[in-house]
């Protein structure tokens, strides 16, 4: 009984952490820009996850962006991270732990929110070593997502220092209309400044 007990207080820390990467702003936004370039689009300045149903000017939903502007277009070009993602992104198992909707019952999670006509929630349950492997699952794109903005960051600061810690940037209108923009990057502080703001 003790370790379940235990086993349900370190879930429930790993349930924070899971919805923390699930929900950030930054990690979704650099996720999608990371796919549109790999599939040679231009960065999306304009970029904005909706804020509510009332949203018009948005770039999508969370579950959107994260399924079909993150997840099914990195399908072709790498499985293993689409497959990541979609074994960890679970929209039921998300709204479950953000709204507390879910019990423990011996080293079973149950999901409040199962609805037998949806489609989209039809999960009762999930025993602890399911949620080892989701929960895994989502370190392991964590890491990899930070491993990909490293390489990224380094080889444009590469770039920059061979060209004076400076790199252009395009800028692409809403229209359709682009133009360039110096960036300088600031090798002491390995970050990036726009070149007029010196």
């Amino acid at each position: 009984k003790e370790l379940i007990e235990f086993e349900e207080t370190t879930i429930q820390l790993e349930m924070l952490i899971y919805l923390k990467f699930r929900e950030a702003d930054l990690i979704i936004k650099n996720f999608y820009q990371f796919v549109r370039i790999l599939h040679g689009e231009h960065y999306d300045w304009y970029f904005k996850i909706a804020a509510s149903a009332r949203d018009k000017n948005n770039t999508g939903t969370r579950q959107n962006l994260i399924r079909k502007k993150i997840r099914d277009k990195i399908k072709n070009v790498s499985p293993i991270i689409c497959d990541l993602i979609k074994n960890s992104y679970k929209t039921q198992i998300r709204n479950s732990i953000a709204h507390s909707n879910y019990s423990f019952l011996g080293r079973q999670i149950h999901l409040n929110n199962y609805i037998e006509n949806d489609p989209h929630s039809q999960i009762k349950t999930i025993s602890f070593d399911e949620w080892i492997d989701i929960f895994h699952n989502t370190l392991v794109l964590y890491n990899e997502y930070i491993r990909m903005k490293n390489i990224i960051h380094k080889k444009y600061a590469d770039i920059a220092i061979e060209n004076g810690n400076t790199i252009n940037i395009q800028i692409t209108e809403k229209k359709g209309t682009w133009y360039t923009l110096p960036l300088k990057y600031r090798k002491e502080c390995n970050d990036w400044r726009y070149k007029q703001n010196e």
